[in-house]
């Protein structure tokens, strides 16, 4: 199912609006049915992509999301440490959201490697220490 982030930020949506876990848990994860629900159970606009939120709720099924963001099986990343420790936003890594249009490519987001990483925990004073990231 494709997604607008740029109209759900256009209307003050903010990303925890709909990514509850992002500043209070590991992973982020993605919107489940019943949050989509909260503002979607009456249409709200006319794209094409919308009716499909009700057809998904009213068949009890959660919605095939594809993951655009992904770190290694090795590496240990919270969203949490990083939003409340870091202070950071969540466009620091995942670019600006909030121009996106259309359902979000691997290839729409920054390169999550070990160096942007180690890059930005240099820039900001936080530890490079292997054990902090690799469990």
């Amino acid at each position: 199912m494709g997604f607008n982030h740029k109209v759900h930020h256009e209307q003050d949506t903010g990303c925890t609006e709909c990514h509850l876990q992002a500043e209070t848990k590991p992973y982020a994860t993605l919107p489940g049915i019943k949050t989509c629900m909260l503002c979607h159970e009456e249409a709200q606009g006319e794209h094409p992509e919308e009716p499909k939120v009700r057809e998904y709720a009213e068949r009890g099924e959660s919605i095939p999301w594809v993951q655009a963001n992904r770190v290694a099986g090795h590496v240990y990343f919270s969203h949490a440490a990083h939003v409340t420790l870091g202070e950071m936003e969540c466009s620091d890594c995942h670019g600006d959201m909030a121009t996106m249009e259309e359902a979000v490519t691997q290839s729409q987001v920054l390169n999550l490697d070990m160096a942007t990483c180690m890059k930005c925990h240099e820039e900001r004073g936080a530890s490079n220490d292997c054990l902090v990231c690799h469990k």
